[in-house]
């Protein structure tokens, strides 16, 4: 299991993906203001190997995820009073499906795509990308659009290991479920994961239940 060192919470100094704003506005008669985000929409993709009959998602450490954890709860929060502290990433893990953010002008697809073979090594076309649906994340803060796709592979298209860009500092494990195990990994809590890998594992059972 691999760890964080030297952690410190403070402001967010030249944010470059999230752009904190508020908007004001008056509405039935009471003046408001409510803060917001600018963040970028997204691609996500269920994988699904035919060859061994298993799904495939991504693990990730997600420093969000860690800071709402107890582990974190020692984290200072200005650098001048950080000790020499180690945390376990475990805290922060997350099993999610392959995904990214739009943050090219390309098609949706086009991304997906590129993401699928980034973090789990699977060369796939975007015609091979079905759409399960269009979601909005962050209702309160954001409101970021998802494009979520679904796309089945076979071991032959796998072309390297995956795990995300190195040159970027991205740390993706790929992890494998069977199929008869699916329905269990979606509710099961040790696990946590956002509520569209749940959406796109519920959206591939019903499809299955609807060709009897």
């Amino acid at each position: 299991m691999s760890s964080i060192k030297n952690a410190w919470l403070g402001p967010l100094e030249n944010p470059k993906y999230l752009k904190p704003f508020a908007i004001k506005f008056d509405i039935n008669g009471h003046k408001k203001t409510w803060e917001l985000a600018k963040t970028h929409d997204s691609v996500a993709i269920l994988i699904y190997n035919t060859s061994r009959n298993v799904f495939v998602f991504v693990r990730q450490f997600r420093p969000a995820v860690f800071v709402k954890s107890e582990a974190a709860q020692s984290v200072p929060w200005t650098p001048e009073t950080v000790p020499e502290n180690e945390y376990s990433t475990e805290h922060g893990l997350t099993y999610e499906l392959c995904a990214g953010i739009i943050d090219r002008t390309e098609p949706p697809e086009n991304i997906a795509a590129a993401e699928v073979f980034e973090e789990t090594g699977y060369r796939i076309g975007v015609d091979k990308l079905n759409l399960i649906t269009r979601v909005v994340n962050g209702v309160g803060t954001s409101g970021e659009r998802q494009h979520m796709f679904y796309t089945e592979v076979t071991d032959e298209q796998r072309e390297t290991q995956g795990g995300g860009l190195a040159e970027e500092g991205e740390v993706v494990e790929v992890i494998e479920v069977a199929r008869d195990e699916i329905e269990t990994f979606a509710f099961d809590e040790s696990k946590p994961k956002p509520p569209g890998c749940i959406l796109a594992i519920v959206w591939w059972l019903n499809q299955q239940k609807s060709k009897g």
